[in-house]
């Protein structure tokens, strides 16, 4: 159900962001087409940024900041402070 809802509101949200297209053309001719299309690009550039962010980041109670977001990220910084403590960090390249 729960996806339907999704398509919907994106169809609407698409609806509407066409007729304000044809709206701005209408009313203000091309230069008011790219303002209202460049709005539309940041509000959904935003929202993915939002929602992304938030699922990428995920972190449990106790981490600090120099902690790995994931599994991998993890290892890697632990290959990379195995190499450090061995003499072996990385240099100046």
């Amino acid at each position: 159900m729960a996806n339907r809802d999704v398509q919907f509101w994106g169809g609407l949200l698409a609806l509407v962001a066409a007729l304000a297209v044809v709206a701005g053309y209408l009313l203000g001719g091309p230069r008011l087409v790219w303002a209202v299309s460049a709005i539309e690009v940041l509000l959904v550039m935003g929202h993915v940024a939002v929602r992304f962010r938030a699922k990428a980041h995920l972190r449990t109670a106790g981490d600090g900041p120099d902690a790995a977001h994931c599994e991998r990220c993890r290892r890697a910084r632990e290959r990379l402070d195995a190499r450090v403590s061995a003499g072996r960090g990385v240099r100046d390249q």
